[in-house]
């Protein structure tokens, strides 16, 4: 006696269709998985509302009006902006904020040679990663008051100098035409870069060391390990830390200035952040002030525009 078995179909039970309470609760989880997500996002989207978009758009408003101290205000139109144009202090702050984004390659290289000496474990990698990160947590202004010491005519650094023979380099270094601007950006990379090391160590975490091992063995030196290695797997943490200090160095000098040069001397060290401080709350002209930080706004965005534009290209590249 034989028994036929007849072969029975195989169904996937996930390509069937549902039924209406299937699709009923289909529909329950998405809207709860909706509603989580909203509550999870709405807290950072209130704060950006609240701070940033509010703000900003009574900037934008503000910027239209006349006003000379504590009057009325009336409307203006574009006529702040085009005041702007006309006044020597703004183009002359717009320019020095140029010379200051010049100086944006030494703060995204320093910080990788340094990160890749300490990630090599050079001799005394501890102690270096410590050091380069504490002034970091030191606060700007008191970072001003310090060098304001430091860079004096009689100061500690020029005391050094001539005491090593360098008379020559000695100098006013906050008084002086050019080196006054300079020496505001040295005190201000000296206070900042200890954050990019941080950063291009995150990075160079993520490096297998395996690969930097194969090219020592294989001889390459420093320098071409940095460019050859490094750079290319570093891009994207390359790319936010230009991105970060492009748009920093232009809004977070203030309290450097305050301490510092206080825009002096003459206008050597004017930045457009500090004029909006000048104009809107020392001369107490808030539409004029107010108009000068949306073009400071306009110009810090189309450099971070530019530079996330690249890193999403290299990104893009890259995968």
């Amino acid at each position: 006696m034989s028994i036929s078995t007849a072969p029975v179909a195989k169904t996937d039970p996930t390509s069937a269709t549902p039924g209406p309470s299937g699709r009923a609760a289909i529909r329950t989880a998405r809207m709860r998985q909706w509603w989580l997500a909203a509550a999870l996002v709405f807290p950072a989207v209130a704060l950006a509302v609240t701070f940033k978009f509010v703000p900003l758009g009574r900037g934008v408003a503000t910027s239209l009006e006349s006003s000379s101290g504590f009057d009325g205000t009336s409307f203006a139109g574009a006529d702040n902006y085009t005041r702007m144009l006309d006044d020597p202090m703004v183009l002359t702050s717009f320019r020095n904020a140029l010379l200051v984004v010049a100086t944006l390659p030494v703060w995204v290289v320093l910080p990788l040679v340094l990160a890749l000496l300490i990630h090599q474990r050079t001799p005394g990698w501890k102690l270096f990663r410590a050091v380069y990160f504490i002034p970091y947590t030191i606060a700007p202004i008191v970072v001003g008051i310090m060098f304001r010491q430091i860079l004096a005519p009689e100061g500690p650094l020029n005391a050094g100098l001539r005491a090593v023979g360098l008379d020559p380099l000695a100098t006013e270094w906050l008084n002086g035409r050019y080196s006054a601007l300079f020496s505001l950006v040295a005190v201000a990379l000296w206070s900042f870069f200890g954050l990019g090391v941080m950063t291009y160590l995150a990075g160079l975490a993520t490096i297998p060391g395996e690969v930097l091992e194969a090219a020592y063995l294989d001889g390459a030196g420093f320098w071409r390990r940095l460019v050859s290695v490094v750079v290319p797997m570093l891009r994207p943490t390359v790319a936010y830390w230009t991105v970060l200090c492009a748009s920093g160095v232009l809004i977070w000098l203030f309290p450097l200035i305050y301490a510092l040069t206080q825009g002096g001397p003459g206008d050597a060290t004017m930045l457009p952040e500090y004029l909006v401080f000048l104009t809107t709350f020392q001369f107490l002209d808030r539409g004029y002030g107010s108009a000068i930080g949306v073009a400071l706004f306009v110009f810090v965005a189309l450099i971070s525009v530019f530079s996330v534009r690249h890193m999403f290209k290299e990104g893009t590249r890259k995968a």
